[in-house]
C-alpha cells in the first residue's frame, strides 16, 4: 500500500468530522459568535470608487477579526470547539484545542464604541473632517451577530493652497525652496492626507541629506493646515521648527577621513583604536593589521571620498556595496564630528570565515513506483588572494529508479562537479570599468563537468567552461551575461539494444556548444509585500552562430567539424513570467506562462540533447509521468500499452500553471492546482510521430489539476501533491477531455492516471 491510497479517505474524514461540529455549541451562555462586520456610507459627498475604497478600508480597522476561514469553513474554531473543554496539555485534545484550534471570537469582544472612533479618526485623517460613524450588533439567529456601521463622510476638503514659510536661517530655507514648487507631494485641488503630509515631511528631510545636512530629521518640518477659509478647503503652511532644531542640524557636512576596519570583532568597541596601523589607499585609510585583504579591493567598494558633501545615498550604497561583496556578515558604520562642519567616518567590516563546507541532500517520489535521492557537498574559500575573490568546488550526485511495476524503466544515475572562481568586479582585459551601483559587480569563471546514466543504455557526459558577469541594476533586476561558452557532449550508447532510434529519441547527441547565454531576472517581490507581485526571468542562448555563417554547415548538404567534432547550430529563447496575487492574509494566487523557443538550423536538426525542454515531472505537469508528455500528439506507450522511452524531449515548449495556496495551520498550507502545457518538435522526426510544432499547437495540449499540501518551515519546503490528467492529446481530437472519465473509486484507473509527486520548494 502507498501513501496516496490513504490520503483522499484521511482527508475525507477530516472533512467530516469537522462540518459535522458545530462552532456555536460550546458557546457561553447569553454571548454570540462574532461573524464580521459590514460597512455602509449613507450619503453621497464621496465618489462610488472612493466609496468603495473607503468601505474596504474602514472594514479592515474593526478589531478584533472574526475567526479565520479556510476553503470557506472556520476549520479552526470547528477543531477547537471539537476539542472540547480539557485540563491536559498533552494528547489529541489538548493540541487541537491549543495549537489546531482557535477559541470564538464573541460579540461581548468586540467595542463598538472603540471602533467608530478607529473610524472617524481615519476619515479626519484623509480629510473628511466633519465625518460620522455609529453602529450596532445585527443578529444572524440566535448564536450568532455581525456589526453593521453606519458612516456618514461629509464634505472631503482639498488644498487650496501650499505655501513655504521663509525661515530666518537662509541656507537651508533656501535649500528647500529651491526644489519645493517642482517636488512637493502637496499639490493645489488634491485630498487632505495626513500620510500624505507625513510623506512629505519624509521628503524634505531625504533633500536635506542629499545636500550634506547630517543631522537634519524629519520632525523638525511642521506643517499647518488651516480649515477656516471656508468652501471645504485647506491651505498648508510648511515650517521649520525653530525651538527644537539644534545649530548643527543647519550645517551642512563635509566628509573628512575615512577610516575602514577590515577585521573587526564584535566584543571590541566601535573606536578608532588601531589608528596606528592605517594604510592610506587613495583617500581612505584601511586598518588591517593582519593583512587579510589587499587594501585597494575595499577602497574600492568606497563610494565617499574626502572632501565630498555629505550624501544619505551615498552612504547607504557604500554600506550595500560592502554587505554584496560576500565577505562581510556584519557591516556598520559610524559618522564623528570634526570642527564645525566636517565628519570622520568609519566603516567596521565583520569578516565571514574564510573556509565552509554545506551539504545538502533530497529525496522524491513519484506514483510510477520511482524514487530518488540527490545530495551535494561543496567546499567555499572566501577571499581567495586576498581581493575578496570567492573559490568554490562543489561535487553533487544521485539517482532514480524504479523499485517495482510491470513495465520496468532503467536506473538513471547522474553526477556532476564544478569549480567556480568568482572576483568582485568586471575583469575586461586592458580596461578597468568602474561601476555606481549598490551591488558590485562579479566576473566568473567555472569549469563543470556533469554524468548521466540510464544503466545498460545510455551514457551523456558534459564538459562546460565558462566566463562571464553578474551584475544588478538594483534589487530587482539582475543580468547574467557569459560570452564565452565552450560545451562538450559525448553520448555513449551501452550494449545493442533492439529499436535503438525508438528507446533513445532524439536523446542522441555529440558533439560542440559554443556560443554566449544571457539571462535577465526581475523580481518585484523584493521589499515590501503588494497584492500584486510580479517575477520575470529570460534566457537568451545562442550556439555557432558566427561559425556556422561562415562556413555556411548544412546538416544534411554540408555537415561541418570543429575540432574534428560536429557543433551545434541554434537560437534558444526562454522567457518565464510569473504572477502572485494576494487574495488575503492566508491566500495566494499564482500563476506561470513559461515559454520555450528553439530553433536549430545549419549544422543541426535539433537541439543538442542537454538544451531540449521537457514536459512533466513535480515542479512542471504535475498529473504526468516526468519527462514523458509529448511531443505534440505523441504518446509514449505503444500500441500494446508497454513504456518505451527514458524520456522524450522538444525545441519548443509552452506551459501555463494557476495555483491556489492558502494557510490552514501555521507551516501548513494547501495548494489547489491546474496546468496546461507541452513539448513540441523544430521539424519532423520518425521516431516521434505527431511531435512537429504546428499552427494547431494548441489542440495539443495536455492538461492536469490536482491538490498538494506545502509543509514551509521557513528555511524549507516540503510539498506533497497528488495530480491527475484532465486532457491527453495523444487521444483523437474530439476525446481528449477526459473529465468525465474520472474514476476516483476505481483502482485500475487511480493507478494509470493518479501521480502523487514529494518535492522541495514550490513549483514556481
Amino acid at each position: 500500500m502507498t501513501l496516496r491510497t490513504y490520503i483522499w479517505p484521511l482527508l475525507l474524514v477530516l472533512a467530516a468530522m469537522l462540518s459535522a461540529c458545530s462552532n456555536t455549541r460550546r458557546l457561553p451562555a447569553g454571548d454570540r459568535l462574532f461573524r464580521g462586520s459590514k460597512v455602509f456610507i449613507t450619503d453621497n459627498e464621496a465618489s462610488v470608487k472612493e466609496r468603495k475604497l473607503l468601505k474596504d478600508d474602514l472594514a479592515e480597522l474593526v478589531r478584533p477579526r472574526p475567526n479565520s476561514k479556510t476553503l470557506g469553513m472556520r476549520l479552526k474554531l470547528r477543531a477547537y470547539t471539537m476539542a472540547g473543554d480539557t485540563k491536559k496539555t498533552k494528547g489529541l485534545r489538548a493540541w487541537l484545542r491549543s495549537k489546531v484550534g482557535e477559541p470564538p471570537v464573541l460579540t461581548a469582544d468586540v467595542d463598538l464604541p472603540h471602533n467608530t472612533a478607529l473610524m472617524q479618526n481615519y476619515l479626519e485623517n484623509r480629510g473628511y473632517f466633519h465625518a460620522h460613524a455609529s453602529a450596532h450588533f445585527d443578529s444572524l439567529g440566535k448564536k450568532k451577530a455581525r456589526a453593521l456601521f453606519y458612516i456618514t463622510t461629509g464634505p472631503q476638503y482639498t488644498i487650496n493652497n501650499v505655501t513655504l514659510r521663509r525661515d530666518t536661517a537662509a541656507e537651508v530655507w533656501s535649500d528647500i525652496n529651491s526644489t519645493f514648487d517642482k517636488e512637493t507631494l502637496l499639490k493645489k485641488d488634491q485630498p487632505y492626507n495626513l500620510e500624505v503630509i507625513k510623506a512629505e515631511r519624509a521628503r524634505i528631510d531625504r533633500m536635506l541629506k542629499e545636500e550634506g545636512y547630517y543631522y537634519f530629521k524629519p520632525d523638525y518640518v511642521f506643517i499647518v493646515a488651516d480649515s477656516s477659509i471656508g468652501g471645504h478647503k485647506v491651505n498648508m503652511n510648511v515650517r521649520l521648527k525653530h525651538r527644537e532644531i539644534p545649530p548643527e542640524a543647519y550645517r551642512r557636512y563635509t566628509i573628512n577621513d575615512v577610516f575602514i576596519y577590515a577585521n573587526y570583532r564584535l566584543r571590541g568597541r566601535a573606536q578608532d583604536t588601531g589608528k596606528e596601523n592605517k594604510v592610506p589607499v587613495d583617500s581612505y585609510y584601511v586598518i588591517d593589521p593582519r593583512k587579510n585583504f589587499k587594501p585597494q579591493v575595499l577602497a574600492d567598494a568606497m563610494v565617499f571620498e574626502k572632501g565630498d558633501e555629505y550624501s544619505m545615498d551615498m552612504q547607504n550604497t557604500t554600506l550595500s556595496r560592502l554587505v554584496n561583496m560576500g565577505n562581510f556578515k556584519f557591516v556598520k558604520n559610524r559618522f564623528e564630528q570634526v570642527g564645525d562642519s566636517l565628519l570622520d567616518v568609519y566603516y567596521y567590516l565583520t569578516p565571514h570565515p574564510r573556509k565552509s563546507l554545506r551539504f545538502e541532500a533530497g529525496a522524491h517520489t513519484q506514483n510510477d513506483n520511482r524514487a530518488g535521492t540527490k545530495g551535494s557537498i561543496s567546499w567555499r574559500h572566501r577571499n581567495t588572494f586576498k581581493g575578496a575573490e570567492e573559490f568554490m568546488f562543489k561535487i553533487n550526485g544521485g539517482f532514480e529508479a524504479q523499485y517495482s511495476g510491470p513495465v520496468r524503466q532503467p536506473t538513471i544515475y547522474n553526477f556532476g562537479s564544478e569549480l567556480s572562481l568568482s572576483f568582485p568586479r568586471f575583469v575586461v582585459p586592458f580596461k578597468k570599468i568602474e561601476t555606481p551601483s549598490r551591488f558590485i559587480p562579479r566576473t566568473s569563471i567555472k569549469l563543470k563537468y556533469n554524468f548521466e546514466s540510464s544503466a545498460k543504455l545510455i551514457n551523456i557526459s558534459s564538459y562546460n567552461a565558462s566566463y562571464g558577469y553578474v551584475w544588478k541594476e538594483g534589487p530587482r533586476k539582475e543580468h547574467q551575461l557569459y560570452p564565452l561558452n565552450f560545451t562538450y557532449v559525448r553520448t555513449d550508447t551501452v550494449g545493442s539494444p533492439q529499436n535503438l532510434g525508438l528507446l533513445y529519441s532524439n536523446l542522441v547527441f555529440n558533439g560542440i556548444i559554443l556560443g554566449p547565454t544571457y539571462d535577465f531576472t526581475y523580481n518585484s517581490q523584493v521589499g515590501l509585500q503588494r497584492k500584486h507581485a510580479v517575477f520575470f526571468s529570460g534566457r537568451v542562448d545562442l550556439s555557432g552562430n558566427i561559425l556556422g555563417l561562415v562556413k555556411k554547415a548544412d546538416f544534411e548538404t554540408n555537415p561541418d567539424l570543429l575540432f574534428g567534432s560536429t557543433y551545434a547550430q541554434y537560437v534558444k529563447l526562454q522567457p518565464d513570467l510569473r504572477h502572485y496575487m494576494r487574495l488575503s492574509r492566508t491566500a495566494l494566487l499564482a500563476s506561470r506562462l513559461l515559454v520555450g523557443l528553439g530553433i536549430p538550423y545549419g549544422n543541426s536538426a535539433s537541439l543538442p540533447n542537454i538544451k531540449q525542454f521537457w514536459a512533466g515531472g513535480n515542479s512542471d505537469l504535475r498529473g504526468f509521468p516526468s519527462r514523458l508528455v509529448g511531443p505534440g500528439t505523441f504518446n509514449e506507450y505503444d500500441s500494446a500499452g508497454s513504456r518505451r522511452f527514458i524520456q522524450t524531449l522538444g525545441d519548443m515548449k509552452l506551459e501555463m500553471n494557476v495555483e491556489l495556496r492558502q494557510n490552514i495551520y501555521k507551516f501548513l498550507n494547501v495548494g489547489l492546482f491546474a496546468e496546461a502545457g507541452n513539448i513540441w518538435l523544430f521539424r519532423d522526426n520518425p521516431s516521434l510521430p505527431g511531435g512537429k510544432f504546428t499552427s494547431n499547437f494548441y489542440k495539443e495540449l495536455a492538461a492536469d489539476a490536482g491538490v498538494g499540501l506545502r509543509f514551509d518551515f521557513q528555511i524549507l519546503v516540503l510539498r506533497l501533491d497528488m495530480g491527475m490528467p484532465i486532457r491527453k492529446p495523444w487521444l483523437p481530437e474530439g476525446d481528449r477531455w477526459v473529465l468525465d472519465d474520472i474514476r476516483i473509486a476505481d483502482p485500475d484507473w487511480k493507478k494509470k492516471n493518479l501521480i502523487f509527486n514529494i518535492g522541495i520548494g514550490y513549483p514556481f
